[in-house]
């Protein structure tokens, strides 16, 4: 490739990086209340025009901080891509953006899994590799009679989660711990499991998978979450690139499937996507309900 399409390629994906800079910028001035000096307040609007978006001042301020700390930790992790790109795979970041912004993007999981029949009235919900807690919190106000358990291998991440929880109120009914998914011993404890594969790689997958379905009261839901970017060359590989970052594995559909089955799990199905999000959702059922 030549270096004249390398750099109107490099052009083209400045524009949009500059343009996700603006709409966090709003956000995060409308979030403050602080005035911008007046000449970039109307540059910043005219950016959102541009793109046909609503002022984002008009969100509701949770849609606002969840829009600021997603856009930050994109922008975060791209910088820390550029930085150290020699670095091998696998969770490290105590940066507080990037914790933070997977954490207000992974608000959005149960209100999605609450609108499946199957998940609307839950007793105990495990939250595995629950980060800084904001899931786990989450959770607690979608389902009022849920009380939640959240387990993480990352400390700098569960010392935010247990503030969290506190500042939430909700310290009766969230409890987190450290703990390897991989040596979960929790028989018969949950009526429902959420398991982000996007993070974990295939051998921590098929450790994984028995002790979770153990872990499973009879007839409880075990749910697979998987990054499903829109069908774009460009969208598929970056988020794959990002998962590997990560420590996790591009897990697909069928991939997912499969390792439902091989658990035991019966009336596996994929829920229909809600909203703007990647997130999909693969689900399998305990029998013996």
């Amino acid at each position: 490739m030549s270096f004249e399409a390398v750099m109107t390629a490099v052009g083209r994906w400045m524009t949009a990086t500059d343009a996700l800079a603006a709409v966090g910028a709003e956000a995060t001035l409308a979030q403050a209340g602080e005035p911008a000096h007046p000449d970039v307040a109307r540059a910043l609007r005219a950016v959102s025009a541009a793109a046909d978006l609503p002022q984002v001042d008009e969100l509701a301020p949770p849609q606002r901080e969840m829009a600021a700390a997603v856009i930050r930790m994109c922008l975060r992790q791209a910088l820390d891509l550029v930085d150290d790109p020699s670095r091998a795979p696998g969770w490290t970041f105590t940066d507080p953006d990037i914790m933070a912004g997977w954490g207000r993007g992974s608000m959005m999981v149960p209100g999605a899994l609450a609108a499946a029949p199957e998940l609307s009235d839950l007793r105990s919900f495990l939250d595995v590799g629950t980060g800084i807690g904001l899931l786990a919190i989450a959770a607690a106000r979608t389902w009022p009679n849920a009380s939640i358990t959240g387990i993480d291998i990352w400390d700098p991440a569960l010392r935010i989660a247990a503030a969290n929880i506190e500042g939430a109120g909700l310290s009766d009914r969230i409890a987190v711990r450290h703990e390897d998914v991989t040596e979960l011993d929790e028989p018969e404890s949950y009526d429902a499991v959420w398991f982000p594969t996007f993070f974990v790689s295939e051998a921590v997958l098929d450790g994984a998978m028995p002790r979770l379905f153990r872990s499973l009261q009879r007839g409880g839901w075990l749910v697979l979450g998987r990054m499903a970017p829109p069908p774009d060359p460009v969208a598929e590989a970056t988020s794959s690139l990002k998962t590997i970052r990560n420590g996790g594995a591009d897990f697909d559909e069928k991939r997912l499937t499969a390792a439902l089955e091989t658990s035991g799990c019966v009336g596996i199905r994929t829920l229909p996507r809600q909203g703007p999000s990647p997130l999909e959702y693969v689900i399998g059922q305990r029998p013996g309900g």
